[in-house]
């Protein structure tokens, strides 16, 4: 029994190592087709967040109108949504679930002031969430911010005082609408919470994963030093970091441990998108100049199977890939320097 049960569980692996070596082969071997998403005219746009299945969200930004401000927006079939602005003037998607569901952060500084205002989207329009009473907080707390948004609807986020400090993990339950719940125990060092898996565990920068008041440790490498996670899907971590004084990206199988995705790269100075996965493990990020980056423009965009290196991604010097969904197709933009507008794009392997 105990030989029987032994071959079966390295049939097993066998075929998975198949399975897997074949879906690296199918992705290096295909052609990515780009498609540009629609926004109407003038208007810049971007793709910030996926459904996993083929729809997206992000922003739009009319840029012939004066006094326009950026506007929440989701594509559908390659079909384009005003979601509008959540009652404020000025909103963009920072997640979206496998049901199409958004949250988001409507962000704008009038005089000194920060107002910032964590929504979700609710029946087919944005609905601000609800900042945490009197009772629940110190005095000074007035902005909260939305991180992602699980399969069930539940929204992840943080309130900060009006400087930004004091950062406090924080929980929209969908069952509890006029509700927000403090986080306890999840540290806040920094932003806090980074990003949100589907079942609710909830990625933190202090290199740590949160999930039902129990906190998991990701794992470190010799020689890498200032690690930093960002993005989480089912398990699968990436993030970025110095590995033997080289900027590198950064993967944590779903055991925890750390891994230099080779041939990466990053750069912070210019906002440009870094480093994305999917559910299977599938990475988007930066290139290093050896292969093919460009680290001072911050372009140059590769792919990974969880650790491995497996193609360079599109255009070199135009595609700059955000995220990367469940389906395969990767979300994302292009920027014009000559009209400073971006263009919302998909990437399709085929």
């Amino acid at each position: 029994m105990k030989l029987k049960s032994l071959g079966c569980a390295l049939l097993t692996l066998a075929l998975l190592t198949l399975s897997q070596t074949a879906e690296a082969a199918t992705t290096a071997a295909c052609s990515w087709t780009s498609t540009a998403l629609g926004a109407g005219s003038n208007v810049s746009a971007k793709v910030t967040a996926t459904d996993g299945r083929g729809g997206f969200a992000g922003w739009a930004l009319p840029t012939d109108r004066l006094g326009e401000t950026v506007r929440a927006a989701a594509w559908r079939n390659g079909t384009y949504t005003d979601l509008g602005t959540a009652g404020t003037n000025g909103a963009g998607v920072t997640a979206e679930n496998r049901s199409g569901a958004v949250a988001g952060t409507a962000f704008r500084s009038i005089t000194g002031v920060v107002i910032e205002k964590a929504f979700k989207s609710s029946g087919g329009t944005l609905v601000q969430l609800p900042f945490p009473t009197s009772s629940q907080l110190p005095a000074g707390y007035t902005r909260s911010a939305a991180v992602g948004i699980t399969d069930s609807g539940d929204v992840i986020g943080v309130v900060r005082k009006q400087d930004g400090s004091g950062v406090i993990a924080v929980r929209w339950a969908a069952d509890r609408p006029d509700a927000v719940t403090l986080l306890t125990g999840a540290p806040s060092s920094g932003i806090g919470p980074v990003a949100v898996d589907s079942d609710g565990s909830i990625l933190l920068n202090s290199s740590e994963i949160w999930r039902d008041g129990t906190l998991i440790r990701l794992g470190t490498l010799p020689g890498l030093k200032y690690a930093w996670p960002e993005a989480i899907k089912n398990g699968h971590v990436v993030g970025y970091g110095v590995y033997n004084g080289k900027s590198v990206g950064v993967y944590w199988d779903q055991q925890h441990a750390a891994h230099v995705l080779p041939n990466s790269s990053y750069n912070l100075s210019n906002g440009n998108p870094q480093f994305s996965v999917n559910a299977s493990g599938l990475i988007t990020g930066r290139l290093d100049e050896a292969n093919g980056g460009n680290d001072l423009a911050g372009t140059g965009y590769g792919l990974w199977d969880r650790g491995t290196f497996v193609a360079k991604f599109g255009d070199l010097k135009a595609d700059l890939p955000v995220v990367v969904g469940d389906d395969g197709s990767v979300g994302g933009y292009r920027y014009d320097s000559a009209t400073r507008h971006s263009t919302a794009y998909v990437w399709r392997c085929s």
